[in-house]
């Protein structure tokens, strides 16, 4: 399987978004690199993997489709693993990092960025109503494309919740 020169320079532009992420792991310990972490987890929700399970059965059936990019000298992580290595990271620098690569990709959004509260699915129902996450994204219409997304502390301060989001993305309200 020869690798398309393109997809080689989009994946160095991806992971180059991402390289200031601190990854919080023991380095001695580390057995699957950030980046090859990272890397799987996009081309496999991309793919439509939509669970932390569904990327590591995508990781182990393309494990040869990965190793075009990344050595992968271990392989691809354990469901388990996978997850335990995502819950390291710092989730604001991560969703930084995201929007930066995203902003590269689609460059300064076009037309009407809607902004937009949301509960989490299956999020509510639980025991301890603290528990349901509420969340305020921004998405840009004509690109189908949710640019970023801050947690509320709850469903009527989604309004508070606008401001850190417009922040992050450094938009402005027009007057």
């Amino acid at each position: 399987m020869a690798c398309d020169a393109g997809a080689l320079s989009e994946t160095v532009v991806f992971l180059s978004h991402f390289k200031d992420l601190p990854d919080g792991r023991q380095s001695a310990k580390v057995r699957y690199p950030l980046d090859e972490v990272l890397l799987l987890c996009l081309v496999a929700v991309i793919a439509g993997a939509e669970a932390i399970t569904d990327i590591a059965r995508f990781g182990d059936k393309k494990l040869d489709l990965l190793r075009l990019f990344r050595p992968f000298l271990a392989g691809v992580p354990s469901p388990d693993h996978l997850g335990d290595i995502l819950a390291s990271l710092d989730a604001e620098h991560f969703q930084r990092c995201f929007v930066a690569w995203v902003a590269s990709l689609t460059g300064a959004p076009e037309g009407v960025v809607a902004i937009d509260g949301k509960t989490v699915r299956r999020s509510t129902g639980s025991r301890n109503a603290e528990e349901t996450i509420h969340m305020v994204s921004a998405f840009a219409a004509r690109q189908r494309l949710v640019l970023g997304q801050v947690k509320a502390a709850d469903k009527a301060n989604e309004i508070l919740a606008i401001p850190r989001l417009l922040d992050m993305l450094a938009m402005r309200v027009p007057s």
